[in-house]
């Protein structure tokens, strides 16, 4: 089984939480991983138009995350394990690597010198936030699951989604497996992009908003969060 949650670290006094798309991302995982399974004939492409829509939703905070989760985890039924190992490894170097920006990986860097406990939290589905996550070297990562049965997915979750009010019920449950709560931290950071993750943000000591969307940003300015720009140029650096 994939599971919800991998954890480590021992018992920092920090915790500092990273969103994966379009934070330490520069582009959506899911859109990515989308059009190139439809590149390589994994796919049919009239999934693409199906991805558009479910964004549309997202743009506007009425996903339906549960539908939107079992759309993606029908992607990886049939296959076994290892033929989608090998397509995750292949898309990851050739796709993924080059929009991981030096601002994000100097964040991730940073706070783990620091001694910080960190980790990703993303409602993109866990087989393929993994494999995105390591480029980043070992961290903890907070996602649904995907259900294997004799190595193979079934298309679906374990447990429930991570967005919106459920990525902080999350970070809760995840926490408790490590034996803490927000409240052991002395101080707790979450790097975001998007207004969905209001509800985290909010319950967070020290919010810190990255490449937000028009709606984030607008309440960013109004609470005196930090702004702050991750994206690359074209030159391939972040600014």
């Amino acid at each position: 089984m994939m599971a919800s949650f991998v954890t480590a670290s021992p018992d920092p006094m920090r915790l500092t939480l990273f969103d994966l798309d379009h934070t330490l991302l520069d582009g959506d995982s899911n859109l990515l991983w989308l059009t190139w399974l439809v590149e390589r004939g994994e796919a049919p492409p009239e999934r693409l138009a199906q991805q558009h829509a479910f964004y549309s939703q997202y743009q506007a905070g009425t996903l339906d995350i549960e539908a939107y989760l079992a759309f993606h985890l029908s992607l990886l039924v049939g296959p076994e394990l290892g033929h989608w190992e090998a397509v995750r490894a292949a898309f990851v170097a050739e796709r993924i690597a080059p929009l991981i920006g030096s601002a994000a990986r100097d964040a991730v860097e940073r706070h783990r010198a620091n001694g910080d406990l960190i980790a990703v939290v993303t409602a993109t589905h866990a087989f393929l936030a993994q494999g995105i996550v390591s480029l980043l070297a070992p961290m903890p990562l907070v996602a649904t699951g995907c259900e294997l049965h004799n190595r193979r997915f079934t298309g679906q979750p374990i447990g429930g989604p991570c967005f919106a009010g459920a990525k902080y019920g999350q970070v809760k449950a995840w926490l408790q497996t490590l034996g803490h709560s927000l409240a052991d931290f002395e101080a707790v950071r979450f790097y975001s992009d998007s207004a969905n993750d209001l509800p985290l943000l909010d319950a967070v000591s020290e919010p810190v908003v990255v490449n937000a969307d028009p709606r984030l940003s607008a309440i960013a300015r109004e609470r005196g969060w930090p702004q702050l720009q991750w994206r690359r140029t074209p030159q391939g650096d972040a600014h």
